[in-house]
């Protein structure tokens, strides 16, 4: 007859066999058991594994806070300076923003030497020849078309002014992007809030809510601080330089138009600056 003993693994039956030996008739619970337990340990383990996964790029990027943030900044930006500053801003991401102005300069003034050559070898027509990308070829083309010292004067005064009106205009826009990133980072701020109050129930929502909220103040941030405000501090640094070898430029090329320009007037009348001389033929009257 089975007779049943008590373990720590379980209740094993035992029959006793006609030679007086023992043999084991039950299922081993403790095997049960082990593999109940590591099934537990490795739902749970998922568990942890699942939460506790390392972070990747991409939990940083979000296309609906990156379009509210960057967009809204960039339309006010442009409704308050308009389309042309807006499209002139955007080019010096192309030009200007990689202006050396060292660079620029010492191939400024190297030009201007050449103009001069040329002047003193063969007059005003031809320094229209040099060709120098920037002010400094403007300002050789209006010294070739110019007949008067006074019209060359007013024409790179007015080359001058507009290089510092493109370049203060393309300062001007990314400034107010930068001072609007911040406020429209808060404004998704606000309407991923409204979102997460508005729907609790869905767990879903929170945590899409929530992301909104905090990632379009964290692109605010990024687009003020790392984005706009650098390029407008250096288009501003830019445009100081060039103002300062510009101005220098400017009175040589006035200089070496003074000696081209000696005797026309701005109305293109010719004055002569020697005394009048009487005729031969009056002379012999006289």
């Amino acid at each position: 007859m089975p007779v049943p003993v008590s373990s720590g693994a379980g209740i094993a039956w035992v029959t006793a066999g006609v030679d007086g030996q023992c043999a084991l008739t039950s299922c081993a619970s403790l095997a049960a058991n082990n593999c109940r337990s590591a099934a537990t340990y490795c739902r749970f383990g998922g568990m942890i594994e699942d939460q506790f996964k390392p972070m990747t790029i991409t939990a940083f990027i979000d296309p609906l806070a990156i379009g509210l943030v960057a967009g809204a900044s960039f339309a006010v930006a442009w409704m308050q300076n308009g389309s042309a500053a807006a499209l002139c801003a955007l080019a010096a991401l192309r030009t200007e923003l990689w202006i050396k102005p060292q660079a620029e300069a010492d191939d400024g003034h190297r030009a201007v030497l050449r103009i001069e050559h040329l002047v003193e070898s063969r007059g005003t027509g031809c320094v229209d020849r040099i060709k120098q990308p920037g002010f400094v070829g403007s300002a050789a083309d209006a010294m070739a078309n110019q007949r008067s010292l006074q019209g060359f004067e007013d024409a790179v005064a007015r080359l001058a002014a507009q290089r510092r009106t493109r370049l203060a205009t393309q300062v001007r826009f990314w400034d107010n992007v930068a001072d609007m990133a911040p406020a429209m980072g808060m404004l998704g701020t606000v309407t991923g809030l409204i979102m997460l109050f508005g729907d609790v129930e869905d767990a879903a929502s929170i945590g899409r809510a929530m992301a909104l909220a905090l990632l379009t103040t964290l692109y605010g941030l990024v687009l003020a601080n790392l984005i706009a405000g650098p390029i407008a501090k250096r288009l501003a640094r830019i445009a100081a330089e060039e103002q300062s070898w510009h101005d220098d430029v400017a009175r040589r090329l006035i200089a070496i138009g003074r000696l081209a320009y000696p005797d026309i007037t701005a109305s293109g009348l010719y004055v002569s600056t020697e005394p009048p001389r009487a005729f031969k033929g009056a002379a012999a009257r006289s």
